[in-house]
C-alpha cells in the first residue's frame, strides 16, 4: 500500500493534460513499471516538483538512456523523466526545442 504523504503522492497528471488514446498519458507506461518508478529513489528525490524547465535541466545531466535494469527491475533516470514529462505535459514548443537541441 502506497503512503500518501511526502514525495510519493505526486503521481497525478496535471488537470488540463490531453488524454492519449482516450486515457491518462501516464498509462502509456506499464503499471508495474510506473509503480517501480513511483517507488524509486530517483523519482522521490529528483522528480518531485519538477517543472518543464527543470525537467530539461535534469535531462541534461543524464549519462545514458535506458529503461529498467537489475534484478529488482529498477527504472533508469531517463525512464523516470519520461514519466514525469507524460505527467506534466510541457508545451509542444518545449518538446520540439528539446528534441532539436544537439547539446543533449
Amino acid at each position: 500500500m502506497r503512503n500518501n504523504s511526502g514525495p510519493c503522492r505526486q503521481v497525478r497528471t496535471v488537470k488540463d493534460a490531453n488524454s492519449i488514446h482516450g486515457t491518462n498519458p501516464q498509462y502509456l507506461v506499464e503499471k508495474i513499471i510506473r509503480t517501480r518508478i513511483y517507488e524509486s529513489k530517483y523519482w522521490k528525490e529528483e522528480c518531485f516538483g519538477l517543472t518543464a524547465e527543470l525537467v530539461v535541466d535534469k535531462a541534461m545531466e543524464l549519462k545514458y538512456v535506458g529503461g529498467v535494469y537489475g534484478g529488482n527491475i529498477k527504472p533508469t533516470p531517463f525512464l523516470c523523466l519520461t514519466l514525469k514529462m507524460l505527467q506534466i505535459q510541457p508545451e509542444k514548443d518545449i518538446i520540439v526545442e528539446f528534441i532539436k537541441n544537439e547539446d543533449f
